[in-house]
């Protein structure tokens, strides 16, 4: 019996020494995030870095890889980025898989080490559209950046700005673009690497738990619906669509896909964190303001009311303003251009042949007003009341609505009818 029990006591024991080793060992292995930043950089792109960073923060880390291929993208998602790497706790590491363009390169600078694969590149960060403005702030951001990853700051510079000249990488009125040889030779670049598991291997990562970020279907929606093209894209479509269903009758295709396009724009953005649902509530105020300006005449304050608050939801739904004024003045030009070609075009196809009663309603024709009173034309009679110059008269004993061609005759006055215009019996003095 004694037997027994000694043998349960060391199952026991040998069941919490093995969960005591395993937790031992998980607390130990050293976890990594791998973090994909591709294609066009967005505010949707933004609010997922900076949500997995925070992830990355909450699990205790060891560290996290960039994985880069991008042509650039938003500067206001950019710097998003920039800050939430700069800020972070954990060792960050960037591998340029193919290029770094543009906000890319920013991106790149930011992390505490760079590594590149044969045959990429980073930098051509030159602004678009360009102004001395723009170059200076994007120039300040590069430099402030590399400096505090103590790396040159001409360099990073010399990628936004081309009146930089560098002895040896490039010349002055040309944009710096590093290949992987010159960025390791330059200090841009760590070491020059094929792949991840390479990268891991060189940071002492290579027995690490790895965590994939991937981005889910709410991210990639955001990300399509919140690219710079297609925001302008969504706004011409809905502005044309919504003025055909203005010029004709009913609700029709046109109104549907207004109704899609603008609900594209506002939800797209919503998704991505830019704008909350108050911003689509103004906008369909603004609609209902111009509907209601349809039924006033003239043009006033509901006009100027709606014209208002739909600019205001449009500029507000974007991820700044100046980005939202940009989407719209590309939407407002195409629509000046387009807008009047499609009236044109659907006027000559007899398209709005069902708004306009194109036939007259002629004798001839066969229509035949309600009571033409032909008959009346010569008879004479008395006023009833005085025509000033409508009023009443007794033909023979009917009382009947008559109209002087604008003389003033007083009660008892011998009248004549001298022309039938429908329902309009015109009567002249005897």
């Amino acid at each position: 019996m004694n037997l027994k029990r000694l043998l349960i006591k060391i199952i026991i024991s040998f069941c919490f020494l093995g969960a005591f080793l395993n937790h031992s060992l998980a607390a130990t292995a050293p976890t990594v995030y791998i973090i994909p930043i591709k294609d066009e950089i967005t505010p949707a792109m933004a609010a997922f870095v900076t949500s997995e960073i925070k992830n990355a923060h909450q699990i205790n880390a060891q560290g996290i890889i960039f994985e880069i291929a991008t042509l650039g993208g938003r500067v206001d998602a950019t710097l998003e980025m920039k800050q939430a790497i700069m800020n972070s706790k954990i060792p960050t590491v960037v591998f340029v898989q193919e290029r770094a363009i543009s906000a890319g390169a920013l991106i790149t600078i930011a992390a505490e080490t760079i590594i590149m694969a044969p045959g990429s590149q980073m930098g051509a960060a030159e602004p678009r559209p360009f102004s001395e403005k723009a170059v200076a702030f994007v120039r300040g951001e590069f430099g402030s950046t590399a400096q505090a990853r103590n790396r040159n700051p001409q360099i990073a510079e010399a990628m936004v700005d081309k009146e930089i000249e560098i002895e040896g990488l490039v010349e002055k009125g040309a944009i710096l673009s590093l290949k992987a040889a010159d960025a390791l030779k330059y200090g841009y670049a760590e070491t020059i690497l094929p792949d991840r598991n390479a990268v891991l291997d060189f940071m002492g990562w290579s027995n690490a738990d790895i965590i994939e970020s991937t981005p889910n279907f709410k991210f990639r929606i955001a990300q399509f619906l919140t690219s710079s093209a297609l925001t302008s894209i969504l706004l011409t479509l809905g502005f044309i669509a919504l003025a055909i269903e203005l010029f004709t009758q009913g609700f029709g295709l046109a109104g549907i896909i207004a109704i899609c396009s603008f609900g594209l724009y506002f939800g797209g953005n919503i998704i991505a964190g830019n704008t909350e649902w108050w911003s689509f509530f103004l906008f369909l105020l603004g609609l209902g303001l111009l509907v209601g300006e349809m039924f006033v005449p003239g043009f006033g304050i509901l006009g100027i009311g709606g014209i208002t608050a739909i600019v205001a939801s449009i500029i507000f739904a974007a991820p700044e303003p100046q980005q939202g004024m940009f989407s719209l003045g590309i939407a407002f030009v195409a629509c000046v251009i387009i807008v009047p070609v499609l009236l044109m075009y659907f006027e000559k196809a007899g398209l709005f042949n069902r708004l306009v009663l194109n036939e007259a309603e002629t004798t001839e024709s066969g229509y035949v007003s309600i009571s033409e009173n032909n008959d009346l034309i010569g008879k004479t009679g008395k006023t009833v009341t005085p025509l000033r110059p409508s009023g009443i008269a007794l033909v023979d004993g009917n009382r009947i609505d008559v109209v002087t061609n604008g003389e003033y005759l007083p009660i008892d006055t011998e009248i004549q009818i001298i022309k039938v215009e429908g329902v309009r019996i015109v009567v002249t003095k005897v």
